[in-house]
């Protein structure tokens, strides 16, 4: 399937595979509307392609609401919804709402915005980038409080880990809930923008080590403009590692467990 004219929004745009997803997009024929958390990244990738930009932290509920009405106030609709943007802020453990920051940023706000868009989004899809990660967290009924307030905190990959999960398993009920709209998840490598960034000198060490034998940033962006491109019916409600549907986590299609996510969601994000 060709993305020539269509309309594709990517969060996490200032740069990585956000980034260079929009870029190969662009080319590609696309309408491509950057959103990013950085005002200069993201200002300098729109001037370079000469495209629309957004800004948004996802650690401030109320500026994905505005988000959200700034692009339902400038498109009619939306063919592909890149849920890119993710990872760990360093500088809170949680956000203005009470919430726990990684949890918030990885799960709660892509999921608010989806569903803030999903008007748009119909006969279109939502493309997210999860983490391979999710496949070893694990998450229950009785914790999900606990974890969104940040009661529970383990390591900071496991926090990112279980957060990605939560994200993945909203991104499924979206799916059931809009039949109409097609969804589908991947792991965009072990990419060298990001690598070791939980771990932090340590990290740094790692990355440089291990850099040679990383995916770029350009590699991540091809796979997530594959799910952009390829037959709705070949990727709904999938998770891809290469290109390839691959096995999630198990919880993934537990739907009770589902259900009480979705409801906490809503709670946590009600104005």
């Amino acid at each position: 399937m060709s993305v020539v004219d269509m309309t594709v929004v990517i969060t996490g745009a200032s740069s990585g595979v956000g980034a260079e997803a929009a870029r190969q997009l662009h080319v590609a024929g696309a309408r491509v509307i950057a959103v990013g958390r950085d005002p200069r990244k993201t200002k300098a990738l729109t001037d370079e392609l000469g495209i629309e930009g957004a800004t948004v932290d996802f650690t401030a509920l109320a500026d994905v609401r505005q988000l959200a009405d700034h692009l339902r106030r400038r498109l009619t609709r939306i063919d592909v919804f890149a849920a890119n943007a993710g990872g760990i802020p360093r500088d809170t453990l949680r956000t203005p709402a009470g919430i726990e920051a990684t949890f918030q940023v990885n799960a709660l706000a892509p999921w608010l915005l989806t569903t803030l868009l999903a008007p748009l989004l119909g006969g279109g899809r939502v493309i997210a980038t999860s983490s391979r990660s999710h496949t070893a967290a694990t998450l229950t009924i009785d914790e999900l409080g606990a974890v969104a307030a940040g009661l529970s905190r383990p390591l900071a990959h496991h926090v990112y880990a279980r957060a990605k999960l939560a994200g993945a398993i909203l991104l499924r009920e979206f799916g059931h809930r809009h039949p109409e709209i097609t969804v589908a998840d991947f792991h965009p490598g072990v990419i060298a923008s990001d690598f070791g960034r939980y771990m932090g000198t340590t990290g740094a060490v790692l990355k440089t080590v291990a850099r040679p034998f990383l995916d770029s940033p350009a590699d991540g962006a091809r796979r997530l403009a594959f799910l952009a491109s390829a037959d709705a019916a070949d990727i709904n409600g999938r998770y891809f590692v290469r290109n390839r549907p691959a096995a999630g986590s198990p919880h993934l299609d537990d739907r009770e467990l589902a259900t009480r996510l979705w409801q906490l969601a809503e709670r946590l994000t009600r104005p």
